[in-house]
């Protein structure tokens, strides 16, 4: 019994002198957006050489997870010009007005033809931004508005 009477008292002395001791200042370090080394449809070094082509966007949403700070990924579904197509999307940090613009196309070789027809239902992609610092955002996807949320 006096053994438990003395963790008891350390343990109540130990949440005492925590519990006074002065805060700390904040931490809290925001997740950056998805840069472009976590980007699975990144540009890559050989897409210089490659011939680009403009993505038909079909449908695209916003999803927003419910943790702190919110988890935003986008999700599209898209036409490429031809099925030898590869997509990318480069991914902009927020501007002045907390625009987060994502330029999505698509490249293939050049000087290759490319003999598969073009598709008749669209592809998905699902592009994990990450989380912002507090403020309102908007995310624009080839010009187009997405949607927008709250961090």
């Amino acid at each position: 019994m006096k053994t438990f009477s003395r963790i008891l008292l350390f343990m109540l002395a130990a949440l005492i002198f925590t519990a006074c001791a002065p805060t700390p200042a904040s931490t809290f370090t925001p997740i950056p957006p998805v840069n472009q080394g976590n980007n699975p449809y990144a540009p890559q070094p050989g897409d210089a050489s490659m011939q680009r082509g403009e993505v038909r966007i079909a449908s695209s949403s916003l999803n927003v997870a419910e943790s702190q700070p919110p988890q935003i990924t986008l999700n599209f579904s898209y036409f490429p010009p031809t099925p030898c197509f590869q997509l990318r999307a480069e991914v902009n940090p927020p501007d002045a007005q907390n625009h987060i613009n994502i330029s999505a196309y698509a490249v293939a070789e050049k000087d290759k033809a490319c003999t598969l027809m073009a598709l008749a239902t669209p592809l998905k992609a699902s592009l994990a931004l990450g989380s912002f610092p507090k403020g309102h955002y908007e995310v624009w996807l080839n010009n187009s508005k997405v949607g927008e949320f709250d961090s």
